[in-house]
Parts: structure tokens; C-alpha cells; sequence
């Protein structure tokens, strides 16, 4: 059986001057051979002397050796962390790691003294210095803001599920004491009753939103990119306008959009939901300040090994930007899916399923029920998206990217 070995491009510093090329790791020594296959430098793991990890990002990383000759040999690996920790379990002379904790009792045992083992608790507490009356008036703070803010979801599904006469009842109830999912084949019963399928209403907003979110992901990727990664005459001037952008909301730009589009001759066409969403200042805004973090050494590094623009877009930048990624879709896809279009689009075939929905709103009091169950279909998809993806988003508002 061949010796399985394990291996990583990149750069090796070596008396002040980079060699391209790989690292190749066996089980008792290794091998750094440049791009023409040959041998620059060969080392056993029993003759290192100090071995050190600075991880640049993802499972970039640079790694500084010293042999026991006092030579220095510094490595910039792209899978750096495989390769360390390959090197360091077959390194024999690594040092011993004792704790702290570990000292003590030795020194105590020294002297003498007893040592008293902990107790052991059934629960484990994350904060053991704070007390529990602390930890159960945290925990309820915590359930009250947690149900004051699943009230509003409360209450429109438990509205859907009322039947009309607990709808009309005042003082009004929260939960239904008679649930009943009448209000939903009502409404598919009205949907039913439309003159155009209202298959085609979905369609028209699956359509608008998932081309919307696409696109405003990747034009805001790419832009994002070359604002953090890049200097270039007016980059500043183009983000200031940017960030000036995020002060108008969309009632302040529904004008300008209208006139814009008119002029493209762009209205009653997809283009006139598509091409402003395509161009949402929010999602370069929050891309770039999320790029700003990662390391310019790991995109360094890609340029020396010969990889294109494009590809370190794709294959580097993009999936250690997950969390802001994420993040913007939830934005994009709320937006486009409750947006109404009813100023821009004017044929009935081309209307969108929320503008459809509002119709039936307005059929008067004799559909409230109606309108409490279409309130949870346009609110379902949002939510589910967040659900799924909260985590991400969540560790995008908390960090600001990898640090170099």
C-alpha cells in the first residue's frame, strides 16, 4: 500500500526570499518541490524545533518552523490547517501542553497539602460566578421580550383560525376558542373565481423574486468585491453614494423610478421590478462592509497561484461570506415578495400574487376572515426563509468578517 501523503500549495519564505510551489507531507518528513517538481527544501519532523499557526481564514494558513539549526522556514498554505495539524501529531519532540490547573495540584502535592476534588454538578452552568436567582430573572426577561415579540405572529394565525363571529367579538381574543380552517378554503375558493388562473399570479411572484434576489446578490457581490478589495480612482466617492442611497426609502424613489423606467420604455414589463432591484444600495453596503474583513493575504495568495479574478470571487470570497450573503436574500426576497407592483404593471397577466390578494381584501367585511388568512400566506414565506437561515444572519449582524 503506497504512503498516503498529504499536501497543500502555496508559498515557502526562506532566507527572505518566496519560492512557489507545494508541500508534500509523509508520514515522517516532508517535502516542498517548486512548480517545475523540484525539491527546494526537505525536513524531518523529529528535527523541528518550535512549530507555530496564525490561521488567515477559511483553512488558509501561515505556518513558521524552526529547525533545531535555528533555521526559520515560513510557509503560506491554502489548506494550512490539514497540513498543521498533519505535522504537528507526527512531530515526536513537541512540547507538552500542562494546564494550569494541572501545575497547582503538582505543587500542592509537593507541600503536601490535601486536594479537594470539585463537586460535581448534574447542571452545567455557562456563567458559574453568577448566582441563580440571577440566571432565573435573566431567563424570564428573556421569555417575556421573546413572547412580546411572537405576540403580533400569535395573533394574525390565531386570527386566521377564528371563525367569523369570534373575528367580530370585542374585546377581541388571542387564541380562537373554536379554530377552524374556513378562512382558507374561502380563500381558495375566491382564488378559484379569478378570471386570470391564479397559478399564474404565483408564477409572476416566484419569477420576479427569485430573479430579483439572484441578481441583486451577485451585481451586489461583485461590486462589493472590487469597493474592498481593490483601489481605484473614485471607489470612495461610489460608496459615499451608496450609503447616501440607504437614507431614501422607497415611497422618496417611487417617483424617480417610475419616470426612470417610463423613460426605458421599461413599464409593464418584469425590467421595472427587476432592474431597481437589481440596484438595492443594501445589499453592496452590507457585502462589502463583510468583505472589508477577510484577509487580503488569502486573496494574495490565490494570485500567486495563478487563479483569476473571477475565481477567487467564486471559489474563495464567496463561501467565507456565507453569513452576509444569506443575510441579503432574506432582505431581497421580503422585498420582492410582498411588493404589489400595482404602480408599475398594469396587465392583469403580469401581476404579482400579493396585489392579487390585496384585491380580495377589499371585497368588504363579509371576507374579514379572508383577509385574516391572507395575511398569514403573505407573511409565511419571510418567516420560513428566516428560520432556516437565522443562525447566519445572526453572525452577520455579531461579526465583521475574518480579521488578518
Amino acid at each position: 500500500m503506497s504512503e498516503m501523503i498529504v499536501k497543500s500549495n502555496g508559498t515557502l519564505t526562506i532566507n527572505g526570499k518566496d519560492v512557489r510551489g507545494e508541500l508534500l507531507c509523509a508520514a515522517e518528513n516532508a517535502t516542498f518541490v517548486d512548480k517545475k517538481g523540484q525539491t527546494v527544501f526537505e525536513f524531518e519532523y523529529a528535527h523541528i524545533r518550535a512549530l507555530k499557526n496564525v490561521r488567515n481564514g477559511g483553512m488558509a494558513s501561515t505556518i513558521t518552523m524552526k529547525l533545531k539549526d535555528e533555521q526559520e522556514y515560513v510557509f503560506m498554505l491554502f489548506t494550512g490547517v490539514k497540513i498543521f495539524n498533519h505535522m504537528y501529531a507526527a512531530w515526536p519532540g513537541k512540547p507538552t501542553q500542562v494546564s494550569r490547573a494541572d501545575e497547582l495540584h503538582r505543587l500542592a502535592e509537593l507541600r503536601g497539602e490535601k486536594i479537594q476534588k470539585p463537586k460535581k454538578h448534574k447542571i452545567h452552568r455557562r456563567h458559574p460566578n453568577r448566582s441563580i436567582g440571577g440566571d432565573i430573572m435573566i431567563y424570564i426577561m428573556l421569555a417575556l421580550v421573546g413572547l412580546l415579540m411572537a405576540f403580533p405572529l400569535i395573533f394574525a394565525i390565531g386570527s386566521a383560525l377564528k371563525p367569523l363571529d369570534e373575528l367580530f367579538r370585542f374585546p377581541p381574543t388571542i387564541l380562537p376558542k373554536h379554530p377552524t380552517v374556513d378562512n382558507f378554503s374561502d380563500l381558495l375558493v375566491t382564488m378559484g373565481q379569478s378570471w386570470v388562473p391564479f397559478t399564474r399570479y404565483i408564477t409572476n411572484t416566484v419569477f420576479i423574486t427569485v430573479t430579483g434576489t439572484l441578481g441583486h446578490l451577485l451585481i451586489a457581490s461583485m461590486a462589493a468585491f472590487v469597493l474592498a478589495k481593490y483601489d481605484f480612482p473614485g471607489g470612495r466617492f461610489f460608496f459615499g453614494v451608496v450609503v447616501t442611497c440607504l437614507m431614501f426609502s422607497g415611497y422618496v424613489t417611487g417617483i424617480p423610478n417610475y419616470v426612470i423606467m417610463s423613460k426605458l420604455d421599461m413599464i409593464d414589463t418584469y425590467w421595472a421590478l427587476l432592474l431597481p432591484a437589481f440596484a438595492a444600495p443594501i445589499g453592496l453596503f452590507m457585502m462589502k462592509q463583510f468583505m472589508e474583513g477577510l484577509p487580503t493575504a488569502l486573496i494574495e495568495a490565490a494570485h500567486i497561484d495563478g487563479a483569476k479574478e473571477f475565481r477567487i470571487f467564486w471559489s474563495i470570497v464567496m463561501p467565507n461570506v456565507k453569513p452576509a450573503w444569506l443575510t441579503v436574500i432574506i432582505f431581497s426576497v421580503q422585498s420582492l415578495w410582498g411588493n404589489s407592483a400595482a404602480t408599475v404593471i398594469f396587465s392583469e397577466a403580469k401581476k404579482t400574487l400579493v396585489y392579487a390578494l390585496q384585491q380580495i381584501q377589499a371585497g368588504g367585511i363579509a371576507r374579514t376572515g379572508q383577509m385574516a388568512a391572507v395575511t398569514v400566506v403573505v407573511m409565511a414565506v419571510p418567516i420560513v426563509i428566516f428560520i432556516f437561515s437565522q443562525s447566519k444572519i445572526l453572525e452577520t449582524m455579531a461579526s465583521s468578517g475574518i480579521k488578518d
